[in-house]
């Protein structure tokens, strides 16, 4: 499965983005994607669901490397479909957590276009 997400993937590895506070970077491998989903007690992690959906890129969200929120972003509608903190619970920073993902947008759509 780590070859396949790396195939489907590797073009949004490095994206990262942040407010100064809120650090936003793609989780880059079935792994991480594993590792999230127990740390942050959600399901994300299970199977290769979120993993390998070609829709899909999820992101870790971390104030000083702590895991706040994860989310998903949607490749088709371009732009945040779901974020959830530990036990799917919003954190009070979920708001900014999506602007912050929402207002780079075009980063990601660059990822796109540039392997096409």
């Amino acid at each position: 499965n780590e070859d396949k997400f790396k195939e489907m993937k590797s073009r949004f590895f490095g994206l990262m983005f942040t407010d100064g506070n809120i650090v936003v970077r793609m989780l880059e491998s079935v792994r991480e994607h594993v590792l999230e989903g127990k740390a942050m007690h959600h399901c994300v992690g299970s199977g290769t669901n979120y993993s390998l959906n070609p829709d899909s890129i999820i992101f870790s969200a971390r104030i000083a490397e702590q895991r706040v929120e994860t989310v998903e972003f949607s490749l088709e509608q371009m732009k945040v479909v779901q974020c959830h903190g530990l036990q799917n619970k919003d954190t009070e920073h979920h708001a900014d957590i999506i602007n912050l993902v929402n207002s780079n947008a075009r980063l990601i759509e660059q990822r796109m276009i540039a392997t096409t």
